[in-house]
């Protein structure tokens, strides 16, 4: 199995797409947001997506299975970037590709002088939680307001690099 990872480029709206409406129907419970409320947005909400954020998008064997939005954290996060929709197709999960994509945050991380990296998870997402624990992640103490489920807490985990990739 050959895994690619690439940072998104406008090119790749369609791939981030169906990548993320894939996400939100595999994994309905697992994001602030809704298949429902995304599945009719027009092109220019994608490519706008792929201005804002940067976007890693993996392929195995030149199928799309995965995918993470990264970006600069804003100030409330105690953190220098924030992870968000981060995904892996069910038949690729447990692979490894978690870490190699954790990697490939680490490098972005580098190339912006970002040595901590902040993420939220639903606390009763388990599995989740397991993954970024095992990639070195912390659990913050408490939880968190959801911006994008008013009423939802989430749980906040931080990892620091400070300049080391490990």
């Amino acid at each position: 199995m050959k895994i690619v990872l690439n940072k998104a480029t406008a090119e790749d709206f369609l791939r981030l797409k169906s990548l993320r409406l894939s996400a939100l129907k595999n994994s309905p419970t697992a994001f602030g947001a809704k298949f429902d409320d995304l599945k009719d947005r027009p092109e220019n909400y994608w490519q706008q997506l792929i201005k804002v954020s940067s976007w890693c998008l993996a392929a195995a064997d030149g199928a799309d299975i995965a995918l993470l939005a990264v970006d600069r954290a804003d100030k409330d996060r105690n953190s220098d970037c924030w992870l968000s929709s981060w995904w892996i197709s069910e038949n690729y999960r447990g692979r490894g590709i978690s870490k190699l994509m954790a990697d490939w945050v680490y490098n972005l991380c580098k190339e912006n002088g970002w040595e901590k990296i902040g993420l939220g998870v639903w606390p009763d997402n388990k599995n989740a939680i397991a993954v970024y624990l095992k990639l070195g992640f912390e659990l913050a103490d408490g939880l968190m307001p959801s911006r994008s489920i008013p009423g939802l807490m989430y749980q906040p985990m931080y990892k620091s690099i400070g300049g080391d990739t490990k």
